[in-house]
């Protein structure tokens, strides 16, 4: 028997016994007996979960894990927001955790500056020493590593896959993650919350005629941009605007001249790419005659408690700020407030003013045409 049947059967004698003799002491006892028992019998001797990971796999976690290492960008930061706390993360890769620094969830969970990103090489290799030094007891490692996944199990490492699957990845991803940290409610919470944000967006945006849809690049870096065949399409479809990229493709090679060829009336710049900066495009004489150019619309992807370039459990966000780079005045209220509430609703935490501009990216997009209006 668990301790937390103990603990209802004593609660229940407790009440058999003194009834009427001391029952406004019985109650209190009662009732804070009764949390405990819910408390420990949750997150104490919970039952084994066992589900399907995206590789098709049978996998039991035998607890809630208490320390994570993540090599499948995002589910770290996501890990967070259904936890509300940075504890259980103790490693990712070194693109997550500059992320994490580059907004501000090192500053809301200070922890989270102490994780390592060393568990992981360039080919997305896990480090099976580093893993287990840290005492993982759950690596989260993408679908298609087959290889890996069989080399850290053999070590005595649990793993759990997570697949890409274009936009779906916020969804698959995050019940997944309810599933694994039994925070299948938050999950919930932040999927009905996507969705009605994008449901509201395309309500406005659905009736664009094509003729006044702004075509848009994504810019990967100078010489890749994203194509109709990405994940990137959808942002760019939910904004009412066009893709300025004909090439079929996912991710392609690009050169000044097709750049040229394609006169985008917007740029995004891709948010992984910690170097390229709207002021690189604005200053590159070759791009001099572009629309987006000439007009100042040229804009870097924000990044909040992670970046919004992938689906992650801020994607509705980002399909905001995308939408209001696109038709300024399309949607109602503030994108500024509309992130601060998102930040305690996902994290629990209060974003200053400073914070805010940190995420928005308001130095780095100054030059753009109208940003203060953007996100404000």
């Amino acid at each position: 028997m668990r301790l937390s049947d103990y603990i209802t059967l004593l609660v229940f004698e407790i009440d058999y016994h003194f009834r009427g003799i001391v029952s406004t002491f019985t109650c209190y006892f009662r009732k804070h007996l009764c949390l405990l028992a819910i408390v420990l019998s949750i997150n104490v001797f919970a039952e084994p979960v066992t589900y399907t990971d995206q590789a098709g796999r049978k996998v039991e976690i035998p607890k809630t894990p208490e320390r994570i290492s993540v090599v499948a960008t995002p589910a770290g930061t996501m890990v967070v927001a259904l936890d509300g706390s940075g504890d259980r993360l103790v490693a990712t890769t070194t693109n997550s955790k500059n992320a994490i620094n580059e907004g501000v969830l090192n500053e809301f969970f200070p922890i989270l500056n102490k994780i390592s990103d060393k568990v992981v090489g360039k080919d997305d290799s896990p480090n099976i020493e580093a893993l287990l030094n840290l005492n993982t007891d759950l690596v989260i490692q993408w679908a298609r590593k087959n290889k890996s996944i069989e080399a850290m199990e053999a070590a005595g490492l649990n793993v759990a896959a997570m697949q890409y699957k274009k936009t779906d990845i916020a969804k698959t991803w995050l019940n997944d993650m309810g599933i694994i940290l039994n925070k299948s409610q938050k999950a919930k919470e932040i999927l009905d919350w996507q969705e009605k944000t994008y449901q509201n967006i395309v309500a406005k945006t659905k009736y664009i005629e094509d003729k006044n849809k702004p075509s848009v690049l994504y810019l990967m870096d100078e010489s890749s941009a994203a194509s109709s065949e990405s994940h990137f399409q959808f942002y760019i479809d939910t904004a009412g605007a066009k893709n300025a990229i004909k090439v079929k493709g996912n991710i392609i090679n690009i050169d000044p001249e097709m750049i040229l060829n394609a006169n985008p009336d917007i740029i995004w710049l891709f948010g992984f790419n910690i170097n390229l900066k709207p002021n690189d495009i604005y200053t590159n004489p070759i791009y001099s005659e572009i629309k987006a150019v000439k007009n100042h619309h040229v804009y870097k992807v924000p990044v909040g408690g992670d970046r919004w370039d992938p689906p992650n459990q801020e994607l509705a966000l980002a399909l905001e700020w995308f939408t209001r780079t696109v038709h300024p005045n399309i949607l109602p209220g503030s994108m500024r407030e509309h992130l601060k509430s998102a930040l305690e609703f996902l994290y629990g935490k209060e974003a200053t003013d400073e914070q805010l501009d940190i995420m928005l990216r308001a130095e780095i997009n100054k030059d753009a045409s109208g940003y203060k209006g953007i996100i404000n």
